[in-house]
């Protein structure tokens, strides 16, 4: 028999894996946080007026004068008069953003942050900006009732709902949410985790927890959410966003909390108090609801519009980025080129003077405009940095417990002051 030995030997990495540390990279951002509309917030004005807690009024010379006589020598003087100014008013709206740290985590940041990827409470600052900065850009849009979507179908009794299917855009019919871009846009208003409330009228019926949008089954224009209790989503619900704690009443939710945003001061039949019907020309300088392709005749008839109602010059668009599209692409089906390598493929769009807008949070189909002077604002806080840090939240100790909760307010008004010099034409074609 012949004699035998052992073979070679070696010693793996994974064999004595302990000897190596654990390593991470640094935090990569593998989404998108920030919000377009929460940095246009900064390009309206201030509003010159002194904060109060009583009233604040908008004084409008809305209404037009007459009475000018044409007389003949030493004939009778025009009759005297005149037209008196009216009035609107405004009301701050509170955002509110929380997180919370244990005083464990206090004792790592304090002394254990080599051992850190990011420190916690950055991290969760960064976070919860996000947040607040997307309720923002959702305002920019919507109504100060504060509806997110309307329920379009009605559902089964239960408190697991799914497929709830959804239509009217923060509540207006100028969105019906029937078109593939419409259903698109319902469902991107509502992401999971977010805490809402079932509205029907003026009552509520729940509160409860998106877990999928759109919904897991892959129904278009549709979301799953589950409820504290069992429901029966009716076609005409509101949908509404419901993030406090305790309160299980309506003033739990955000309904009636909003500032008045684009659709809103946009086609509300009362803005600030003051109705349209009190104040004719307290209304939209251009409306256009007839759709089709945006045109630049439009963009001209609207500036038009908001020069002979509201003696301003158009100097700010905001569009759907399906509109901006649609746009390019008829712009560059017209264009002629005698060399092909002449094509330009920056497909941007401008009007001298004239500053545009989009984003994902714009509404499908439109194209609003308006003069950056008739829209302001007022704050009374503020305005929170993406990477400010946990030094622009306030603590609190939660009591009994080892834990601090941080809080984050920011308190503004979104204030119309000409609603002539804005305008909007919808249901225009949106390229996919």
């Amino acid at each position: 028999m012949a004699a035998s030995n052992v073979g070679p030997s070696y010693t793996t990495v994974s064999s004595l894996s302990d000897l190596y540390k654990k390593t991470n990279t640094a935090v990569k951002v593998a989404l998108k946080r920030k919000t377009e509309e929460f940095q246009w917030f900064d390009d309206m004005p201030d509003e010159l007026i002194t904060p109060s807690g009583n009233e604040m009024r908008i004084v409008l010379d809305v209404s037009y004068q007459t009475g000018t006589a044409m007389i003949p020598d030493g004939g009778y003087e025009a009759v005297t008069g005149t037209v008196a100014p009216q009035h609107g008013s405004f009301t701050f709206v509170q955002a509110n953003k929380r997180y919370s740290f244990t005083t464990l985590e206090q004792g790592f940041d304090n002394k254990g942050r080599a051992g850190m990827i990011q420190r916690q409470t950055l991290y969760s600052s960064i976070k919860a900006v996000e947040a607040l900065a997307r309720t923002i850009g959702l305002q920019t849009y919507g109504f100060s009732t504060g509806t997110v979507a309307v329920v379009n179908a009605t559902n089964s009794a239960g408190a697991t709902q799914t497929d709830i299917q959804l239509k009217n855009s923060f509540g207006t019919t100028l969105l019906p949410g029937t078109s593939t871009a419409g259903k698109v846009y319902n469902t991107n208003l509502f992401r999971v985790g977010e805490g809402v409330a079932l509205v029907r009228g003026s009552t509520l019926q729940d509160f409860g927890t998106v877990v999928a949008s759109p919904a897991a089954s892959g129904l278009a224009g549709a979301i799953d959410i589950t409820f504290n209790g069992s429901v029966t989503p009716t076609a005409g619900d509101l949908l509404v966003f419901a993030n406090a704690v305790t309160d299980a009443t309506l003033t739990g939710t955000d309904t009636n909390r909003w500032s008045v945003g684009m659709l809103d001061g946009l086609t509300s039949a009362s803005v600030h108090g003051l109705a349209t019907s009190a104040a004719p020309n307290w209304a939209a300088g251009y409306t256009n609801t007839s759709g089709g392709r945006m045109s630049y005749a439009v963009q001209e008839a609207m500036i038009n519009g908001l020069w002979n109602n509201g003696g301003v010059k158009m100097n700010r668009v905001i569009y759907s980025q399906g509109v901006r599209r649609d746009i390019i692409s008829g712009e560059r089906a017209a264009l002629r080129y005698d060399n092909s390598t002449d094509f330009d493929w920056d497909g941007e769009i401008s009007t001298k003077g004239i500053k545009y807008y989009t984003s994902v949070l714009a509404p499908p189909g439109l194209f609003m405009g308006y003069n950056s002077d008739c829209i302001s604002k007022k704050v009374l806080s503020d305005k929170p940095d993406y990477e400010g840090g946990p030094s622009m939240f306030e603590l609190d100790k939660v009591q009994d417990r080892g834990a601090y909760a941080a809080s984050l307010n920011f308190i503004y008004a979104r204030v119309w002051t000409n609603r002539a010099g804005t305008g909007y034409a919808s249901g225009l074609t949106e390229q996919p």
